[in-house]
């Protein structure tokens, strides 16, 4: 449906009324995620702030315990900001909208600075150090509870072994609009991924993690992170997975040029040095890799059964990973004495 449309019917010039800051607001849109809109909300007064509309009321429980996430963090005294939610006249985090196109909403601060350019290689060891800090923070938490009793229960490998929208990942990719080789090439590549994955369960540990830290996800000023988003993927999954997560991101436009070593140590030894992996965990960083990919290809699989992607979309999504899994291929090896180069020896209990 048309934004401007949906926009319409959600009323958003009343919506200030939910919370107890002076309206009416001015609203401009900003850059969203794939699964919400997001508005700037700027007060008379000149106090600004983020509105993010969610049309799924399905997405509730997730969306309680996110803030109930950002909530618990925001007692962890972080040289970085969250951005957690502003609470409405009625105390709840989450406004329930009574709008037919508009579920839910969320409003929270207007924080500073902008996202990093991958390009600065003087940005990538402070973001990675930043990543440490929060899951040191993440690693300390309580259990959180919250109403409904929804669990964290987001992994990599959930996505891969039984993701609910595609529950066969090897049956799925037969019905997506790509040739039929490269069908059989990413059945291949799935296949090894779900026999070794149970493996890496088993022996490697796992905690709460952010998952998703990227580089829109977070906010750069001076050289340093300000401020960390997004919080939508976190779960509990393989420590190293956070690791593989932003490699997978950071390094992007660099690989196969030779250079996204630079990008790559750099991070890796920054992140390590705050939140000591051990050696088994390094060494299964290739796997990882194959499998943080793998589930990002079939969460990307679920939009398009969903009609959320078009052919093209997953067509090209479907090349980047067979592009990945050809650069893991040539680079293994290498990958792997970089690896062990990050880390000392790990202290005791890791």
């Amino acid at each position: 449906m048309d934004i401007n449309i949906m926009i319409e019917e959600a009323n958003l010039a009343r919506l200030w009324q939910v919370w107890p800051i002076a309206g009416p607001w001015r609203l401009s849109p900003l850059a969203g995620g794939t699964n919400n809109l997001v508005w700037r909300a700027e007060t008379v007064g000149g106090e600004c702030y983020v509105l993010r509309l969610f049309p799924d009321r399905a997405r509730l429980p997730r969306l309680r315990y996110e803030a109930a996430l950002l909530e618990a963090l925001s007692n962890a005294n972080l040289p970085f900001r969250l951005p957690l939610p502003i609470r409405t006249r009625s105390g709840e985090s989450i406004a329930v909208l009574e709008q037919e196109m508009l579920a839910c909403a969320i409003l929270s601060p207007f924080l500073p600075g902008e996202c990093p350019d991958r390009n600065d290689l003087a940005l990538v060891s402070p973001t990675a150090e930043a990543l440490a800090v929060l899951d040191n923070a993440l690693a300390a938490l309580p259990d959180i509870v919250v109403p409904g009793g929804f669990e964290p229960l987001f992994s990599y490998g959930d996505l891969v072994s039984g993701y609910m929208p595609v529950p066969d990942s090897l049956a799925a990719v037969e019905r997506l609009p790509i040739a039929r080789d490269k069908a059989r090439q990413m059945q291949n590549i799935l296949a090894s991924i779900l026999e070794a994955m149970p493996n890496l369960y088993t022996r490697l540990p796992q905690q709460l993690l952010h998952l998703d830290y990227c580089p829109p996800n977070l906010f750069v000023e001076d050289r340093q992170v300000t401020a960390i988003f997004d919080f939508e993927f976190a779960g509990i999954d393989l420590r190293v997975m956070e690791l593989c997560v932003a490699l997978s991101w950071w390094p992007v436009h660099l690989m196969g040029t030779g250079k996204e070593w630079e990008v790559i140590d750099a991070f890796a030894e920054a992140y390590v040095d705050g939140f000591p992996l051990s050696i088994e965990e390094l060494r299964a960083i290739p796997e990882v890799l194959r499998l943080r990919d793998a589930g990002s290809l079939i969460h990307r699989m679920g939009r398009y059964f969903a009609g959320l992607e078009t052919d093209a979309r997953i067509q090209e999504r479907v090349e980047h990973s067979l592009w990945r899994e050809a650069w893991l291929n040539s680079h293994r090896e290498m990958l792997l004495q970089h690896a062990m180069a990050w880390s000392g020896p790990a202290p005791a209990g890791r």
